[in-house]
């Protein structure tokens, strides 16, 4: 689905807004919300080593809501004071990540909270908020005092309005636009960093240190928009979990989990031994710390960029994909680990109690998610429930496991993540779930994940620090630890040979790309490193570099792996535009290469694309481009590749317009003479691009009548179609074979450069229809005159190619080249108009038949839809009422059915064999 940024505004917006300006600092004071850098003020707030307030963590539904980061901390009194950018306002109950109110953020809740009509209280209360500015913690218990103090001491009227205050959330004007400006900036700085070729989460983080605590503190209620932003990471993984390709995986094999393992290793080891050099992560625990921040592989940003460069669907495009996936999951994992690893010496068998858990629940509920729980629920549940309300039944499901794995998750000390990402497993492998969960959740996500862009990431990015020299080097430092990822490249096998005559390697392309692709940071990077910092694993001098490392990575990778796309596509194109069939014919004896497309479906098996390549070779074929595609996504699911090549073993004929033309009315007098063969099969070769019949169906025909050249043109395309045909045959049988069971092949003829494109598209330029009228031959003719503006009556490739483009066409030179080939016969470079004229009635000609031929074949679906419908009406009538898949095969078998009225039922030689249309 395209995003479009009007439906975002309408759908997204309020949802975002109303959950950003939910109910008071919903959370507050407890251990899971985040304090953000701020840099000279960590000093301030370190100094003041006041306690938090105290957390009423106590209840089971508030540890099931919270952050899953937070746990109590045995060791913090002995460490380092350093370690603690955010102050030592923490004790062993609670996290370091408790937001502490300072500036404007602390005149809010004075003024929202604490308003009344007690002037001692009042006078009290400002006391308070102003030592908060030297502790950066607010007294809630003065607070509190406060509160009680001014509801017991005030006359009924004042008791009854601070009772309407405690049971009414008031929020201001000024509050909500602000909310409105964080977002609006966050959307436009999203698709102006989109625009300038990096992903859009560089300007949503952008957006949120400048506009957010860090910097400006403009906007209000910052830790219910970095609550609203955890939704989206669990939004994130589950979408993650419902996006899961198991036969992509299947297909890709060993190959994507030796990436993934090696991805997460190397980043892991060199930011190990940086982190040791740097000074600030003196010990093991935070050196990990720091090679961890650089482990993970963004899917989100690598996928955007191939998405983009057309390499999605490609080979190694899948790769890519299916290893960024391994990669995230090694990713869930440390981050469970380092539950751990903060502990101060424990008991040697907790450091695998996360890896035990991770892993065995990714085992045992992953295996059932691509297995049994996806049928039950399809067969037991969404099944039995009507039409209208199956959506609502699998949401319903899904929240229910959603629910459920993420306690789960979380207290067997697993990252409380994975069971988000487990939770969407179980539907990637139901079709109608899969698509039903995109197309709705697609706006909701767009919003949420820009607010955890902005806001639970851009809140934590240390801007002030950002100007300390130690910063600045050390994070250029780090970006080595982003390097690391490029020997992975090593790992790619070769899908394509080199061509003869191009000016690139293909397989250089892939590893490349790869390598680039893989050194993609994002969300995984920054939530291990505020992890990592809340724990006072390192200073906030280093966690300030690592981000500062992952932003040069969010900018950098994606860039340039789009300039490479791009450059490898400008080669791919100049060596297609070197096999153009004009170009070749000009050269040698009117012949050109036969160009064919393969479509081939076979079960997903490892190591399937490489196989491609070896039978290739073997057939003496030459890929010009390749793309693959599932159709399914389960462990049975069939893998479609089409392959478009060159035959390097045989050649064809050029045919010119004008020739195709005489052979096309030829046929058509010949067909009119002749009742053996229809209208609609000459109709089938006209759409295919050819005017050319097999010898089996010329000898149906009668040319008797037919001029002997004419005669001799028909007889001698349809030899060159029976050579065609036989090639075609002998390429699907060893395709087939070498494929195994389940393999189905077709090959047809491929031009790939059709003289139609640049008709097509002065077509849809002017708005003409397809019908061959006057009106519509007299705009392609005013076209030519146009062209030719000196009135000559011929115009040549350049002067067409260079007033379409003026007019605004979207075409290519090697259309245009290959479209006045076509039509000059006399082979001097030029166009008159009356072989323009000849040419434009020929092509609508064609349209007309392409036209009739989908008319004819719509009818034919509804008839036979139709037909398939009154058989089964008909064994529903026999009294006994069979399941579905009997009565289908009632009807393949031709059973005599007697229907309703009492007519004798249609047998399958009626019905035909396309049942499942």
């Amino acid at each position: 689905m395209r995003f479009s940024p009007t439906k975002a505004a309408v759908v997204g917006l309020p949802l975002a807004i109303i959950l950003a300006i939910s109910p008071n600092h919903v959370v507050a004071g407890t251990k899971n919300l985040r304090t953000y850098p701020q840099g000279a003020d960590y000093a301030k707030t370190a100094s003041a080593g006041a306690d938090a307030p105290p957390s009423s963590s106590n209840s089971v539904l508030k540890k099931i809501l919270t952050w899953p980061f937070s746990h109590d901390v045995d060791d913090v009194d002995g460490a380092s004071e350093s370690a603690f950018p955010l102050g030592r306002s923490f004790n062993s109950k609670q996290s370091v990540f408790s937001f502490t109110l300072t500036g404007s953020a602390a005149d809010r809740y004075q003024k929202r909270h604490y308003a009344g009509n007690n002037n001692i209280n009042d006078r009290r209360l400002a006391e308070t908020v102003t030592a908060s500015e030297t502790t950066g913690e607010v007294d809630d218990h003065a607070v509190d005092s406060h509160a009680s103090s001014t509801h017991s001491d005030g006359d009924d009227h004042g008791d009854a309005h601070s009772d309407a205050h405690e049971m009414v959330v008031h929020v201001t004007y000024e509050d909500i636009y602000a909310i409105f400006v964080f977002l609006i900036v966050a959307t436009g700085m999203g698709i102006f960093t989109a625009k300038l070729g990096m992903p859009a989460l560089v300007g949503e983080i952008f957006t949120g240190f400048l506009l957010g605590p860090p910097l400006a503190d403009f906007v209000p209620y910052p830790e219910a928009l970095v609550l609203v932003g955890e939704i989206g990471l669990i939004m994130l993984l589950l979408e993650a979990g419902v996006e899961l390709d198991v036969a992509q995986l299947r297909e890709t094999g060993i190959r994507a989990l030796a990436i993934g393992v090696t991805g997460t290793c190397l980043p892991l080891l060199v930011g190990m031994g940086l982190g040791m050099a740097s000074g600030s992560a003196s010990s093991i625990k935070s050196a990990l710390a720091v090679g961890a921040s650089f482990s993970p592989t963004s899917l989100g940003v690598a996928a955007s960029a191939l998405k983009s460069g057309k390499m999605l669907d490609t080979p190694v495009g899948q790769l890519i994909v299916a290893s960024c996936v391994v990669d995230d999951v090694l990713a869930l994992i440390l981050l469970s680990m380092f539950k751990v690893l903060v502990k101060d010496n424990p008991p040697i068998f907790e450091y695998f109690v996360p890896i035990i858990s991770s892993v065995g629940f990714l085992i045992v509920l992953g295996g059932s998610a691509v297995t049994w729980l996806p049928r039950f629920i399809e067969d037991k549940i969404l099944k039995k429930c009507s039409e209208s309300y199956r959506d609502i039944a699998m949401f319903t499901v899904m929240t229910v496991l959603l629910l459920a794995y993420l306690p789960l998750l979380n207290y067997t000390q697993a990252s409380y993540l994975t069971g988000a990402f487990l939770a969407g497993c179980v539907f990637s492998q139901i079709e109608h779930a899969h698509h039903t969960f995109m197309d709705k959740t697609h706006q909701l996500m767009t919003w949420l994940l820009r607010v955890f862009f902005a806001a639970s990431i851009g809140f934590q990015v240390p801007v002030k620090l950002f100007g300390d020299t130690f910063v600045i080097v050390w994070g250029f430092i780090l970006y080595i630890c982003v390097m690391a990822k490029l020997p992975l490249a090593l790992y790619v096998p070769q899908f394509e040979d080199v061509k003869k005559g191009a000016s690139y390697n293909p397989f250089m392309r892939d590893r490349i790309i790869t390598a680039l692709a893989m050194t993609c940071r994002g969300e995984f990077s920054f939530i291990i490193a505020a992890f990592a910092l809340g724990e006072g694993l390192f200073t906030a001098q280093m966690y300030a570099a690592i981000v500062w490392a992952v932003l040069l990575s969010c900018i950098s990778s994606p860039f340039m792996l789009l300039n490479v796309i791009k450059y490898f596509n400008k080669k791919q194109m100049d060596y297609l535009a070197s096999t153009n069939p004009i170009k070749l014919a000009k050269d040698g004896d009117g012949s050109t290469p036969l160009f064919l497309h393969i479509k081939a479906k076979a079960p997903a098996f490892g190591g399937m694309q490489e196989q491609f390549r070896k039978i290739v070779n073997e057939l003496g074929l030459e890929v010009v481009e390749r793309r693959t595609n599932r159709n399914g996504r389960g462990l049975n699911a069939t893998v479609q590749t089409d392959l478009y090549v060159r035959d390097t073993t045989m050649t064809v004929k050029l045919q010119k317009i004008a020739a195709q033309r005489k052979i096309k009315h030829a046929l058509a007098s010949a067909m009119e003479a002749s009742d053996s063969v229809t209208h609609n099969n000459s109709m089938s070769f006209h759409r295919q691009g050819t005017v050319r019949l097999s010898s089996n169906n010329l000898s149906q025909l009668s040319l008797a009548s037919l001029e002997k050249e004419s005669r001799e043109a028909i007889q001698e395309a349809a030899r060159e179609t029976d050579t065609i045909i036989k090639r075609g045959d002998s390429v699907e049988k060893k395709i087939e074979e070498s494929l195994g069971d389940g393999a189905d092949v077709v090959v047809d003829v491929w031009n790939p450069w059709p003289w139609t494109d640049v008709l097509d598209k002065i077509g849809e330029h002017y708005g003409v229809s397809d019908d061959p009228t006057r009106e519509n031959i007299e705009i392609y003719i005013a076209v030519f005159d146009k062209i030719d503006a000196d009135g000559g009556g011929s115009i040549d490739q350049e002067e067409m190619y260079g007033a379409l483009v003026d007019a605004g066409l979207d075409i290519t030179e090697e259309g245009v080249i290959t479209l006045v080939a076509m039509i000059d016969e006399d082979g001097n470079g030029d166009i008159d108009r009356d072989e323009w004229k000849e040419t434009i009635e020929f092509y609508l000609e064609l349209k007309e038949d392409e036209k009739e031929m989908h008319n004819q074949e719509s009818e034919h679906a509804e008839m036979m839809k139709k037909l398939r419908a009154k058989k089964l009406e008909a064994l529903r009538m026999t009294g006994v009422r069979p399941p579905a898949n009997v009565a289908m095969a009632a009807v393949e078998e031709g059973h005599h059915v007697e229907v309703e009225d009492g007519e004798t039922g249609i047998d399958s030689s009626d019905v035909g064999m396309d049942i499942d249309a």
